[in-house]
């Protein structure tokens, strides 16, 4: 009998993947789309920034978020990869906006490219939202020339709203860039999960996957798992599938501490998986 199978499951539960389907709606995050809801809603408020440890869900949180938009009164571009020149990253929004532009030259030709888009995008009565992610790897100069975009309002609305989402240490470049740090009207730092929460996690993301129940690990085992993964949704998610297949591999009835710390010893000793 297969994994899925064996586990009467519909497809595999903790995969890293960005299926918003599996997006557990924590407090934490919860938050963090509020806010980000307000943000956008209010249109005068240009910048704003999520923050979080590295596999706290700020990917996926902000893939929901703007799944959650409506397309009659918003349009949302995200680019991946912040690592560009300002002047470059102007480029991939405009082609993702408006496709191929051949004969477009210059910083001063994209910038009124730009502008004649906004423009007709508030003709339609549509805000833009740019989302920028892995921000912690622009450059202070990119940082500093974003400010460019906050400067375009009409009637004392915003034209566009401006969303950075990063690291931690985006707060840190942000902080010493003053022309841009004050322009950031809402921020939120996203934590890892609580030990509650970390139980509500799994069992959400089984059901998803297609359990009746979601009840697949036993109590001891969420409190095994969530101290090794010190509650961070990424390495919870490698803990309980490798504890899932040797759950499996054992013919354990559920997943319980034994599969999780046997998991747990061989990824301290032979990965990365730091110590509790």
């Amino acid at each position: 009998m297969d994994l899925l199978s064996y586990w009467r499951l519909n497809e595999r539960p903790f995969e890293p993947t960005w299926d918003t389907r599996f997006f557990f709606e924590g407090r934490e995050h919860d938050e963090a789309l509020s806010r980000l809801g307000f943000l956008v809603s209010e249109r005068t408020m240009l910048l704003g920034m999520l923050t979080g440890e590295v596999g706290c869900g700020k990917t996926l949180t902000r893939a929901v978020f703007s799944d959650h938009l409506s397309p009659d009164r918003f349009c949302v571009v995200t680019l991946e990869n912040s690592s560009f020149r300002f002047n470059d990253l102007l480029e991939l929004v405009l082609r993702a906006l408006d496709g191929e532009m051949p004969g477009r030259r210059g910083k001063l030709a994209r910038y009124d490219s730009f502008l004649k888009l906004i423009e007709r995008l508030a003709a339609e009565q549509r805000h833009l939202v740019l989302i920028f992610d892995e921000a912690q790897e622009m450059s202070p100069a990119t940082l500093t020339e974003l400010k460019q975009l906050t400067n375009l309002n009409r009637a004392g609305k915003g034209l566009l709203t401006v969303i950075l989402v990063g690291q931690p240490e985006l707060r840190e470049r942000v902080a010493r860039l003053p022309a841009i740090n004050q322009r950031i009207s809402l921020r939120f730092h996203l934590h890892p999960l609580t030990r509650e929460e970390a139980g509500k996690y799994l069992r959400h993301r089984l059901k998803a996957a297609g359990h009746a129940t979601g009840e697949l690990f036993a109590a001891e085992a969420v409190d095994r798992a969530f101290e090794a993964s010190q509650g961070v949704p990424r390495e919870l998610n490698r803990i309980a599938k490798l504890a899932l297949e040797f759950a499996w591999v054992q013919e354990y009835p559920e997943v319980n501490s034994i599969a999780v710390d046997a998991v747990v010893r061989d990824l301290r000793q032979h990965q990365n998986l730091p110590q509790a």
